[in-house]
């Protein structure tokens, strides 16, 4: 077996289907199926199909019915799930080291033969319907997929929601759930483990869950999508105004998303960052304000949430704007950049210590092809300089491509597009 870094073990089974596993003493089970398609593989009359298909899994396969998944999975004391993400699906469990077959059977079952029966799929809809109207009531969630649909290219699918719309989600069909399982076959799937299992026990119930599986469809290829500076506000009567202010990102390949954590720390990533310090510590503008950066195969995100009141909310972006042209003039001081460079690798040791975290870890090396011990990853966080802090905010602030996304009532917001412009 080869090791993506030490401590793991990854192999391909001889239908190319990859399966990592990380063994961790006394630790339980987590195991994961990562299918490498996501809301950015759908055109946009399937928008959504990936997170419904999501969905569709758990109602019934060829051997379980619904119910007889989740009375198998409490047997087992387990907790299964997925999710659905714009670059991949997964779908998980977390049972005891000793349920490994019996758990690998239930997911791997879910994974290959859902039923996608007609009566299901229209009731589902009613559930996925009823998710999207909770994310737009949710002006949090919402101001977040309007800043996403905003600052790319329309027609590009990055810029839509994981959810879909609501037409889109009516006009789904089993033939199109049937299309998009299609791509779930070998060259797309990996299996991962981590906990209390030896490597070669996790292959071998592998192999005979998921070594028959023939090969399927090929995946669209990917575009890489065009960014646009825009202002944006969607009227809402609302007691607080939600603001997304930044821009594109950098991709999860970019040697400089080390600076950019490090600056996303300093900026808006903590109690202690300039963002929470001015905007809610010292003027009490704002509960909840943070900046946050989002990395996909060949794009980002950059971007700082504020929800305030809407009198407030010029001040709030002014002062926003301000730190953000600061990061790109000013070295960050020695002190500062200690403390975020401690604040990330606590993070990071810290998110290391469960069975889950490391499954996800070795899934989302395997995709993006970034397996990376902790020792290293902590070493680049390390390594990070003020110089290189500032050339990144150059690089993402410095051109004058800010976009501000709102949702707030219209008659006190309506002049922040002058001055933001």
């Amino acid at each position: 077996m080869q090791q993506p870094y030490p401590g793991s073990y990854k192999t391909s089974l001889e239908n190319g289907l990859s399966v990592l596993v990380e063994p961790l003493p006394d630790r339980p089970l987590a195991l994961g199926i990562w299918a490498t398609v996501g809301s950015r593989d759908e055109t946009k009359e399937r928008a959504g199909v990936a997170h419904f298909l999501e969905h569709m899994v758990f109602k019934g396969t060829k051997r379980r019915t619904a119910f007889q998944v989740s009375e198998e999975v409490d047997a087992l004391g387990g907790y299964i799930n997925a999710l659905t993400h714009k670059e991949y699906t997964l779908f998980h469990m977390d049972s005891l080291p000793q349920h490994l077959e019996a758990s690998l059977d239930i997911l791997t079952d879910l994974v290959k033969a859902p039923l996608f029966q007609p009566e299901d799929i229209l009731k589902e809809k009613g559930v996925v319907l009823e998710e999207i109207r909770m994310v737009e009531d949710d002006p949090q969630e919402k101001v977040f997929d309007l800043f996403t649909e905003k600052i790319w290219d329309h027609d590009h699918p990055l810029s839509r929601p994981i959810l879909g719309r609501p037409e889109t989600i009516l006009n789904l069909s089993r033939e199109g759930l049937l299309s998009q399982h299609a791509y779930y076959h070998p060259k797309n799937l990996i299996l991962t483990a981590a906990g209390e299992v030896k490597p070669e026990d996790v292959v071998r119930v592998a192999r005979e869950k998921l070594g028959d599986l023939p090969v399927g469809s090929e995946l669209p290829g990917r575009r890489p999508p065009l960014p646009r500076a825009h202002f944006y506000l969607e009227d809402r009567d609302s007691q607080q105004a939600h603001l997304c202010l930044g821009t594109q990102g950098i991709s999860r390949h970019d040697e400089r998303r080390f600076a950019l954590d490090v600056l996303n720390t300093v900026l808006g990533g903590g109690m202690s960052s300039r963002l929470f310090k001015r905007i809610r510590e010292d003027l009490g503008l704002a509960y909840a304000v943070f900046s946050a950066s989002s990395s996909y195969l060949d794009s980002g995100l950059f971007m700082v949430y504020i929800g305030t009141e809407p009198r407030n909310a010029r001040q709030a972006v002014e002062i926003a704007h301000e730190e953000v042209e600061r990061l790109t003039r000013e070295p960050v001081p020695a002190e500062t950049l200690r403390i975020a460079k401690e604040k990330l690798k606590g993070n990071l040791l810290l998110a290391m210590e469960t069975s889950n975290s490391r499954m996800v870890r070795l899934g989302v090396g395997e995709l993006y092809g970034l397996h990376m011990p902790v020792e290293e990853l902590t070493a680049k966080i390390e390594a990070v300089t003020s110089e290189d802090i500032l050339e990144i905010a150059l690089a993402l602030f410095g051109h004058n491509n800010l976009s501000l996304c709102m949702i707030g009532p219209e008659r006190e917001l309506s002049g922040l597009e002058k001055a933001f412009s």
